[in-house]
């Protein structure tokens, strides 16, 4: 079945997978979905129509530049998050920053 995807999104998350758990930033759930929304709106959406399952195939392809964008990217979201967490160290959200 052929499916609309944004290769960049599905690149962003394996970059996340690969590098976030190395990084110096709080690993809770909300912090990193904060990096990758970041990322995303920083980088162009890459729109494609692939077989289901090929997607992965693909994004093991990406070439070294893309890889280097991806990981900058990440280090200057990572930095943003870092500076400007909507929850303190135990958690807790701070105030004025609670997510309706």
């Amino acid at each position: 079945m052929k499916q609309l995807r944004n290769y960049t999104e599905e690149a962003v998350k394996l970059c996340l997978d690969k590098w976030y758990p190395e990084a110096d930033i709080c690993q809770c759930d909300s912090c990193r979905l904060d990096v990758m929304a970041i990322m995303l709106n920083n980088l162009p959406p890459q729109y494609i129509v692939t077989e289901q399952g090929a997607m992965y195939a693909q994004l093991s392809d990406f070439n070294p530049q893309y890889k280097a964008d991806l990981i900058t990217n990440m280090g200057l979201a990572v930095n943003i998050v870092k500076n400007r967490s909507r929850h303190d160290r135990e958690g807790m959200p701070l105030k004025g920053t609670d997510d309706k």
